[in-house]
């Protein structure tokens, strides 16, 4: 679908949106590559598979450039439907699992003790990846939903930068599938670059971070300790969240005493237990009895933990 100006590309791009996964896609426009939508286009880009062709030059009437392109893009949607083949009947289930950087070790166990059964499809919880997880989910591409990293719900919250948006955990809870959690992530605000603490940024003011444990992975990427109070007011929200769920036997929030992630571990950059055990008190206040908790006396990265989440998903499975 080739356009030239920016309604255009919108008004293709929002008619893609709403085909499913795996079918073919092609834009080809002119501000594809422009910087200042490059955070718009990606609300489009990042959850769905959709292919861009940029086209250089501005798609004004045909000459001997415009019409190589559309020769080029012509030949690119037809390949791709023409490779298009009937699925065979997979023989295995798909399951979606969110993971990021600090639970990378025990997404990794996860998946070992599931792949023999299902295919992991793994979703990088960085915010946009969290949402095209959510709207692959809302698909019902998925036999359950293993949602190790359901941060971008916190960041939404606190203000951080893998904000994932208020629905952040609606596909889960809407799915009608067994949803397995953790609070990976919620001990933790992404608030780089760095220089955001120096500019008088409004995060880093209004919810003093530079007086926080910090962890500057370079310049760009840091993260900030959460509070107690503000990991109190994330269980909160999200046990409410939970709670409107009208399939509750088919939720499982299993609990990793002893770390939330690689960096609230003892020794870690965030260590905090103090605020990892507001966050479990508050939970267990507010989730209604119906929806299943598990503490497990292990940090999240480690086989022990990996092996409650499995049985949680089976028991989710046979209920």
């Amino acid at each position: 679908m080739p356009w030239g100006g920016m309604t255009g590309t919108f008004i293709s791009l929002s008619a893609m949106k709403l085909l499913p996964f795996g079918v073919p896609k092609l834009l080809i426009s002119s501000v594809a590559a422009m910087p200042a939508y490059a955070k718009k286009l990606a609300e489009y880009f990042g959850v769905r598979d959709i292919t861009v062709m940029h086209s250089v030059v501005d798609t004004v009437g045909l000459n001997p450039l415009v019409r190589r392109l559309m020769i080029n893009g012509a030949g690119a949607i037809c390949g791709m439907v023409a490779a298009e083949t009937p699925e065979a009947l997979e023989e295995k289930k798909s399951i979606a699992l969110t993971e990021f950087g600090f639970c990378d070790k025990g997404a990794h166990f996860v998946r070992e003790l599931l792949e023999k059964d299902f295919n992991i499809i793994s979703f990088h919880a960085t915010g946009i990846g969290e949402k095209a997880a959510m709207d692959l989910v809302g698909q019902n591409l998925f036999e359950a939903f293993i949602d190790l990293v359901p941060a971008g719900y916190s960041e939404y919250l606190l203000g951080g930068n893998r904000n994932a948006g208020p629905d952040r955990l609606e596909a889960g809870i809407n799915h009608g599938k067994p949803y397995i959690l953790t609070p990976c992530g919620f001990d933790m605000i992404s608030c780089g670059p760095i220089q955001r603490r120096d500019d008088g940024d409004p995060l880093w003011v209004s919810r003093q971070l530079a007086d926080r444990k910090l962890l500057l992975q370079d310049a760009i990427r840091v993260q900030a300790r959460t509070s107690a109070a503000e990991m109190q007011t994330v269980a909160r929200e999200v046990a409410d969240r939970l709670n409107r769920s009208q399939n509750k036997d088919l939720i499982k929030f299993i609990l990793p005493t002893r770390g939330f992630s690689s960096l609230s571990v003892e020794d870690g950059a965030l260590f905090e237990p103090e605020s990892d055990q507001a966050f479990i008190e508050a939970l267990k206040q507010h989730l209604d009895d119906d929806i299943s908790i598990r503490e497990v006396d292990a940090d999240i990265n480690t086989p022990e933990f990996a092996r409650a989440v499995v049985e949680a998903l089976k028991q989710a499975m046979d209920d």
